[in-house]
């Protein structure tokens, strides 16, 4: 027998390389999020290997508060509440299981995914907030936002986006959808101080699937934009022309989140329905 179960979890990627589990032996504390919830999975199952495939591949230092995995268990069937409780008291606390389901076996964590919301933060302020440093990227200068919208909106829509793939990612088709994309002002919401005087700049982009450190180019590329420093027109020139010369530098991954991911509700039901709404 075989049973199918589908996680729905949050992280904080500071400590991990990535989702992915690498080919080579890891740093010191630089495992990836994948293997360690493997390890206490197996640790609940004794001698069961169990593999857990995510929806998607987050980078170095990326987090999550939206990430669904599956896992396929043969000795038995568990309660999807025991799993849960189990695994949050065997993982470290950077990693969190929001939720635990039974799922139709023909559920595939990354194939079955509709589209996926990702937001990049950049922190406005008179200096960076330590609280916020490990999640954002604090930008000196007052960033535009209108013209990074303006940006922005030349990217909804179907298009080759590989100038804003990661150099050096492996061969394979580049064309994806953009279905939303939008910056907006938020506020920190400390009280007393200089505090008072932080913000958000979320940059929330939606699409059917992203290439290797896609976001981070964009975002990248949009910061440039904000700080005056090029035309939002650029954004448009980049994809008629293909030339990955003209992206701005990848920003840096710690202040990239995934936060949901969509599925047929044919496949899941009301799965994750508490948390991704």
């Amino acid at each position: 027998m075989m049973w199918k179960y589908v996680l729905l979890m949050s992280y904080i990627g500071t400590r991990y390389c990535g989702w992915q589990k690498q080919k080579r032996a890891p740093g010191p504390g630089k495992f990836s999020i994948q293997e360690t919830i493997e390890s206490a999975l197996q640790q609940m199952t004794s001698e069961e290997k169990v593999s857990v495939v995510g929806s998607g591949r987050t980078d170095s230092g990326v987090h999550a508060v939206g990430q669904v995995a599956h896992f396929v268990l043969t000795s038995k069937e568990w309660d999807p509440e025991i799993l849960k409780k189990g695994l949050n008291s065997l993982l470290p606390m950077s990693i969190r299981i929001l939720q635990v389901s039974r799922i139709p076996i023909e559920f595939h964590a990354q194939r079955s995914a509709e589209r996926k919301q990702y937001s990049y933060y950049f922190q406005q302020g008179p200096c960076p907030l330590p609280h916020l440093e490990p999640l954002s990227w604090w930008i000196r200068k007052q960033l535009d936002l209108n013209a990074m919208n303006q940006a922005l909106s030349y990217l909804v829509g179907e298009y080759d986006f590989k100038p804003f793939q990661a150099s050096g990612a492996k061969p394979g088709p580049t064309v994806r959808k953009v279905l939303e994309a939008q910056v907006t002002l938020q506020s920190v919401g400390f009280p007393g101080g200089v505090a008072e005087q932080a913000s958000l700049v979320r940059l929330r982009i939606i699409g059917t699937g992203f290439l290797k450190q896609m976001v981070r180019g964009i975002a990248g590329t949009l910061l440039q934009v904000g700080e005056g420093h090029r035309d939002p027109q650029c954004v448009q020139e980049i994809l008629q022309t293909l030339d990955r010369s003209r992206v701005g530098a990848t920003a840096p991954g710690r202040a990239l989140w995934l936060e949901k991911v969509w599925y047929p509700a044919s496949i899941t039901g009301d799965f994750g329905a508490e948390w991704l709404t």
